[in-house]
């Protein structure tokens, strides 16, 4: 009996509709119950979507008659076959019209898609190769990692279900540029104008190939593909085995503070191309694409793997030092202003990040840490320890080296607990108080004992309105400010309350929600009145009268203020650093002391 082939086409010709309209070919299809099961999730986005609820119309024919589909669950569908082998034709409709880096999206200027949108899985075929045929409109061209079918512009193949659907589709009239390393081809697909320089950006995104190829010594694929999306609005990233696609603003690329970020997420998102598509635990592929899927380790898969974009950057020369150092500066001040800090550690963030970091809520910063921004920190500690312990001899980095080496290399994960063993292993000692304090554990990060390991500690300051009226920039002091507590917002021309701090003095008094009117009797309309009514004119310890619009019914409470988080975080050399401390600022950093 042959084996099952599997053939997709996707028609995206009438773009207007939002609707793909998808054809799957099956021949050689053995007698039996037979299952189509769409994914609830895709990888790199820890959230049940429940894709199925975009599917519609779906018909199933048996060597050209109609037959009855079952709806069998909220993803799956069952239909029968009674010759030995038969040719099924499945033929069903995805509106599309999510614009995301995981989403699908399809409209008069592109398709873009993700396969877990739109493709099924046949039984258990998981491991059988599936073809993918496009339909587009004329004029229309496709960008994809996957490889093309005897170089056809529109046939393509994937070896197995999983990288069918670890492969995202462009497909338009974008724009299409290349470059070369190690003599393969990196495209880049462009979908959307703005500020960008689109040669700038090519040569920045080779010079992060580079240096990232360098951390590892090579690069793991034959070509790769990145698919930018320019909009009004950033939509993120999602990583793929040898892609990624990336949302941005297009305004996103001028003035530079605003490119650094843009640079940081296509950093990150190629970084993955080893943390997580190749070094991963066990649980994190092949995947189950029908449930959650837990783990305790996503600290190192993301925030590692934001620690390591920042750094490769500063690798290959898009940041300075002094850009580096600002960007592990504003993380720590984002990190010390989080009471989650205390209550969750990184291990239980990461494995609740299907209920807690993709579904927020106002209380979130009281009880959650982002795996995100926590785990870049720890992975800067982690580092300088490593290099302190080693006598600068080896990093963080040759964790990922040994991890890549042993399982990334052969295409298995890792069980969890070798992540600790193979740090330990290469810092020939034990690491078990660092994972019980500030993995496992909520014990504040000590920032100041680990870079000073490079020569380096923490300035934490205050910002606050000068009190010179001829004045225009902010001044920074030592003495704390007076705080309310709470972070708002402007909301169609209304001040609300977004999050009350567990440690700010208006926890108890006031709620998420709100709509803030007045100050002791004087009304504030923007967050800079509020902020100059408080700072200015109020000292740590006096009680201020809020008035403010509870569920439309006016209300008043006297709020005794405390001392804001610091505000104003700098990371500045020590005096007189050691030649060990300048030696190992100097390898960590790849710059000279004195720069």
């Amino acid at each position: 009996m042959s084996a099952p082939t599997l053939h997709f086409t996707v028609d995206c010709r009438q773009p207007g509709y939002h609707v793909y309209h998808m054809t799957l070919t099956i021949e050689h299809l053995p007698k039996g119950k037979h299952t189509l099961t769409l994914p609830v999730w895709t990888p790199g986005a820890y959230k049940i979507e429940d894709f199925a609820r975009h599917l519609f119309d779906l018909q199933v024919e048996v060597n050209r008659q109609p037959v009855e589909v079952h709806h069998l669950a909220k993803n799956q569908w069952g239909f029968d076959t009674f010759a030995e082998e038969s040719q099924v034709v499945v033929r069903y409709k995805v509106y599309a019209y999510e614009l995301g880096t995981h989403g699908n999206h399809l409209d008069q200027t592109h398709a873009y898609f993700n396969g877990a949108h739109l493709f099924f899985l046949v039984d258990d075929y998981k491991s059988t190769p599936y073809e993918v045929a496009i339909a587009a409109p004329a004029g229309w061209q496709v960008s994809t990692g996957l490889d093309r079918v005897d170089n056809q512009p529109f046939r393509f193949r994937a070896p197995d279900y999983d990288v069918l659907l670890d492969s995202p589709f462009e497909i338009g009239t974008h724009r299409l540029l290349t470059f070369t390393v190690d003599e393969k081809l990196h495209e880049v697909a462009i979908w959307g104008h703005g500020n960008e320089d689109a040669q700038q950006l090519l040569h920045d995104l080779e010079a992060i190939v580079k240096a990232q190829r360098d951390l590892f010594g090579g690069l793991p694929y034959d070509h790769y593909t990145f698919i930018l999306h320019l909009s009004d609005r950033g939509t993120g990233g999602l990583e793929h085995l040898n892609s990624t696609t990336c949302g941005t603003s297009r305004f996103a690329y001028k003035p530079r503070k605003n490119y650094r970020r843009v640079l940081r997420l296509l950093s990150h998102e190629f970084f993955h191309l080893w943390n997580v598509k190749r070094i991963h635990p066990e649980m994190l592929g092949p995947f189950d694409y029908n449930r959650e899927v837990y783990t305790h380790l996503l600290w190192a898969m993301e925030g590692f793997t934001d620690y390591f974009a920042t750094l490769t950057l500063r690798y290959a020369n898009l940041f300075s030092v002094k850009e580096y150092l600002n960007v592990l500066a504003d993380n720590i001040e984002a990190y010390e202003k989080k009471p989650g800090r205390y209550v969750q550690s990184l291990a239980e963030s990461s494995f609740d990040t299907w209920i807690k970091l993709y579904k927020p809520d106002d209380d979130s910063p009281n009880r959650t840490i982002s795996y995100y921004l926590k785990g870049d920190l720890v992975g800067t500690c982690l580092d300088l320890e490593l290099r302190h312990r080693t006598h600068n001899r080896y990093g963080l980095d040759e964790v990922l080296r040994r991890l890549y080496q042993r399982y990334g290399a052969h295409n298995i994960g890792f069980p969890e607990s070798v992540y600790q063993e193979t740090v330990e292993e290469v810092g020939a000692s034990s690491f078990q108080p660092f994972f019980d304090q500030y993995i496992t554990g909520t014990a504040p990060l000590p920032f100041e004992h680990f870079l000073n390991y490079a020569g380096l500690t923490v300035e934490r300051r205050y910002k606050r309105p000068d009190h010179d009226e001829d004045a225009t920039e902010q001044s920074s002091q030592e003495n704390p400010v007076p705080w309310l507590g709470i972070e708002a917002e402007l909301r169609e021309g209304q001040l609300i309350a977004k999050h009350c701090y567990t440690d700010g003095p208006a926890a108890s008094r006031l709620n998420p929600g709100d709509r803030i009117l007045a100050i002791n009797g004087y009304q504030v309309t923007t967050l800079e009145e509020l902020q100059h009514r408080i700072v200015l004119d109020h000292h740590i310890g006096d009680t201020v009268e809020v008035a403010f619009f509870r569920r439309g019914k006016l209300e008043s409470v006297p709020v005794t203020l405390s001392a804001a988080p610091p505000d104003d975080v700098k990371i500045v050399p020590v005096k007189e650093p050691t030649p060990d401390q300048m030696a190992l600022f100097e390898t960590w950093l790849k710059s000279p002391w004195n720069s």
